[in-house]
C-alpha cells in the first residue's frame, strides 16, 4: 500500500556510511517517497504557520537534489551537511522566513543557524490534542481516491501541531492513522461509522502513550542529567537482555544516552542520526545476538521497526546459573575498591547485577534501594572494617522485601480496579487527588485522575501478574513527573511543590505519603458549576462520567477529609436525580428544582 511505503521510510534521515554521497545515499535508501515524508516534516515542525501548499516547492526542490545528488555527476552540495541543506531551502524563500520569524536565524550560518532553528522550533506553541486529527468516516473518499496524498497531508498537519516529536513517533502515528482509515473505509457506510466508533479510542490511546513516553524520557532526562537517565535504561535493558555482560550493557546505555540530548531538544536530524546509529550497531553485536533472543528478533524487522520494538520487547530467559539473588555482601570487597575509584561504575555494576535477577520489579524500586545502597558505600567503603560497616548500614533495606511489598501494593490497586469498573475507579483517583490537592484545577485534576486510571487499566489488564510492578509504577511516575513540569506548585500547595523537588525515586512515596489537606479554605458550593440539567439524559458515558467528576471535585474540595460514606450517599443521590428527573415530562423543571436540593443536602452532608 502506497501510504505504508510512506511510513516506513521516513525515519531515514541519515546513515552512517555515505556509499556515494550523503544525499545520494538518503535518497537511495528512502526512495522518493520517503525522502518527500521526511521533508514534510522537517518543513512541518519548523514554520507551523505555512500552509502544504507553501511548502510544496522546497519539497520538490528536495526530491530533485536527490535525483541529481544520484546522477553520474553530482552537485558539488550533495556533500553537504543535511541539516545546513536544509536550512538553506528554507533561507532560500524570503515569504517563509518573513511568515515563521527566521530571518535572525537566517543571517547565522554553520551550527549557530542550526541551533537558532532548534532554539525557535522549542518556543513555538504545541497542540496535543487530537480533535481535528481523528480518523472518521468522512474521509474515506479522500483516502481512497488517493492514499499516499492523504497521508502525505496527515504527516504535515500532525507535525505541525506536535513539533517536539521526533519523526519515529510520527511515524508509528501515521501509520496506526492509516491502519485504521484502510480497515474501516473497506465497510459499508454504516459498518464504517462504527468501525471508527471502535477504534478511535484505541487510536487515542495509543497516540497518547507514545507522546507521554517521550515526554517522561525528556522530562526525566532535563531535570536529572545523565546519571539517573543511565541508571533508568541500565536497569531497563538489563532486565530486557539478563544474557548479555555488564560492560555490554554499560555500552548499549552509552549509545542510548548519546540520542536523548538531541532528540528532546528538537535536534531531529541529530536525533535520527544517532537513532540509527545505535540500532545499527546493537544489531550488528553478533556476539550479544547470538545470547539475546528478544533483541535477536527486533533486528530481524525492517529497519524502521527496530527501535521501537527493542523498546516494547519483553524480557528474555536469565542466563543458565544465574544465582536467584545477587549477595552484596559477599561481593562487597571487589565493590567497594571500585566505589572508592569509580563510584558510578561501581553503583552501574549493582544496578545491573539486580536487574537481570529482578525483571518483575519496577525501575523505581531497584534505584531507591541503590540510593539506600550508595549512602551505606559512601559511609562505609574507605573504613577497615568495610564488609561488617555496610551489613549494618543495610540491615533493614531488603531489595526482595521491598519489590514484594510494591508488588501487593499494586496488586490491591488492581483489585480495586477491577471492582470498582473503569468509571467508578477514574472517580475515586479524582477523589483521592482532590484530597491532597484541592488547590488544583479542575481541569488539571481530571488529566491527572484520567491518566492515571489508564496506567492501571493497561497494567492491571495487559500485564501478567509478576509484571504490574514495572508497568505501573513506571508510569504512575511518568503522570507524577509531567504533572510536577507542567504546573509550578511552589505557590499552589507547598506540599507537593516538596515531593516534586524529591530524588527521582522518592517522588511517588512522597505523594503517597500526603494526607487530605485540612488546611484548604474551601469555596461554596455553587450549583452553576455542576451543570446539572436535561442534557445528562442524553449524554453519552464519558459526558457522564466528567459531569459525575465534577461533582465530586466540588464536593472533595469543600470537604477534603469527606467520609467514604458521605460520598456514596451523594454519588446516590445524584443518580437517584439523574433516573428521576430523566423520565419526567417536564425535565427541567425537575433538573431545576432537584439540583437544588441535591446540592443542599450535599452543603449540610458535609458541614464540618
Amino acid at each position: 500500500m502506497q501510504w505504508l511505503a510512506v511510513c516506513s521510510l521516513l525515519v531515514l534521515l541519515c546513515v552512517s556510511v555515505r556509499s556515494r554521497n550523503q544525499i545520494c545515499t538518503i535518497f537511495t535508501e528512502a526512495k522518493k517517497d520517503g525522502f518527500k515524508a521526511m521533508a514534510l516534516v522537517g518543513l512541518a515542525q519548523n514554520l507551523p504557520d505555512s500552509l502544504l501548499d507553501d511548502v510544496v516547492p522546497l519539497v520538490a526542490e528536495a526530491c530533485t537534489m536527490g535525483i541529481k545528488c544520484c546522477s553520474d555527476e553530482p552537485l558539488e552540495d550533495c556533500n553537504r551537511d543535511v541539516a545546513d541543506l536544509f536550512q538553506s531551502a528554507v533561507c532560500s524563500s524570503e515569504t517563509l522566513v518573513e511568515q515563521s520569524n527566521l530571518k535572525h536565524c537566517c543571517e547565522k550560518t554553520a551550527t549557530e543557524r542550526t541551533d537558532c532553528f532548534v532554539d525557535h522550533k522549542a518556543k513555538i506553541p504545541r497542540d496535543l490534542s487530537l480533535t481535528s486529527e481523528l480518523p472518521t468516516a468522512d474521509q474515506c473518499e479522500d483516502f481512497k481516491k488517493d492514499r499516499k496524498d492523504f497521508v502525505e497531508s496527515f504527516i504535515f498537519r500532525f507535525s505541525k501541531r506536535n513539533t517536539m516529536l521526533p519523526p519515529h513517533v510520527i511515524l508509528a502515528i501515521t501509520k496506526s492513522y492509516g491502519e485504521v482509515l484502510a480497515t474501516c473505509c473497506g465497510k459499508s457506510e454504516a459498518e464504517a461509522q462504527t468501525c471508527f466508533n471502535t477504534k478511535k479510542p484505541t487510536f487515542q490511546h495509543f497516540v497518547r502513550n507514545r507522546v507521554n513516553e517521550l515526554k517522561a524520557l525528556c522530562i526525566v532526562h532535563n531535570k536529572y542529567g545523565d546519571r539517573i537517565f543511565k541508571a533508568k535504561k541500565m536497569i531497563q535493558y538489563s532486565q530486557k537482555m539478563p544474557q548479555a555482560s555488564f560492560q555490554e550493557m554499560r555500552g548499549i546505555v552509552d549509545k542510548i544516552v548519546a540520542t536523548t540530548a538531541p532528540c528532546c531538544s528538537g535536534d531531529m536530524i541529530t536525533c535520527m542520526k544517532r537513532r540509527k546509529v545505535l540500532v545499527d550497531e546493537v544489531c550488528g553485536d553478533r556476539s550479544v545476538l547470538s545470547r539475546a533472543a528478544g533483541l535477536k528478533a527486533c533486528c530481524k524487522e525492517h529497519a524502521i521497526d527496530r527501535g521501537s520494538c527493542v523498546e516494547a520487547m519483553k524480557p528474555d530467559a536469565k542466563p543458565d546459573g544465574l544465582s536467584e539473588k545477587y549477595d552484596l555482601h559477599s561481593d562487597i570487597a571487589a565493590v567497594c575498591h571500585t566505589f572508592t575509584k569509580t563510584p558510578d561504575v561501581a553503583l552501574g555494576k549493582l544496578i545491573y547485577e539486580l536487574s537481570v535477577r529482578h525483571p518483575e520489579s519496577s525501575q523505581q524500586v531497584i534505584l531507591r534501594f541503590a540510593k539506600e545502597a550508595e549512602q551505606a558505600f559512601l559511609q562505609c567503603c574507605d573504613k577497615e572494617d568495610h564488609a561488617e560497616c555496610v551489613k549494618m548500614a543495610l540491615a533493614d533495606s531488603n531489595i526482595d522485601k521491598m519489590i514484594t511489598d510494591e508488588i501487593e501494593y499494586y496488586k490491591n490497586i488492581c483489585a480495586a480496579e477491577a471492582a470498582l469498573g473503569d468509571y467508578n475507579f477514574e472517580k475515586s483517583m479524582i477523589v483521592y487527588y482532590t484530597r491532597i490537592m484541592p488547590q488544583a484545577s479542575f481541569a488539571q485534576l481530571h488529566i491527572v485522575s484520567e491518566t492515571v486510571a489508564d496506567v492501571f487499566h493497561d497494567c492491571c489488564k495487559d500485564q501478567p501478574g509478576h509484571l504490574v510492578l514495572p508497568c505501573a509504577e513506571e508510569k504512575s511516575t511518568n503522570v507524577l513527573d509531567a504533572t510536577c513540569n507542567d504546573y509550578d506548585y511552589s505557590s499552589i500547595n507547598p506540599r507537593i511543590a516538596h515531593c516534586c523537588n524529591q530524588s527521582y525515586s522518592m517522588r511517588r512515596p512522597c505523594i503517597l505519603a500526603i494526607q487530605p489537606d485540612t488546611e484548604f479554605t474551601p469555596p461554596e458550593l455553587d450549583a452553576n458549576n455542576f451543570h446539572m440539567g436535561p442534557e445528562l439524559c442524553t449524554k453519552n458515558s464519558k459526558d457522564l462520567l466528567l459531569s459525575g467528576k465534577k461533582l465530586l471535585y466540588g464536593v472533595v474540595r469543600h470537604k477534603p477529609i469527606i467520609t467514604e460514606e458521605q460520598l456514596k450517599t451523594i454519588s446516590t443521590n445524584y443518580s437517584i436525580m439523574k433516573d428521576k428527573c430523566c423520565a419526567a415530562e417536564d425535565k427541567e423543571a425537575c433538573f431545576t428544582d432537584e439540583a437544588a436540593k441535591l446540592l443542599a443536602e450535599s452543603v449540610e452532608l458535609v458541614k464540618v
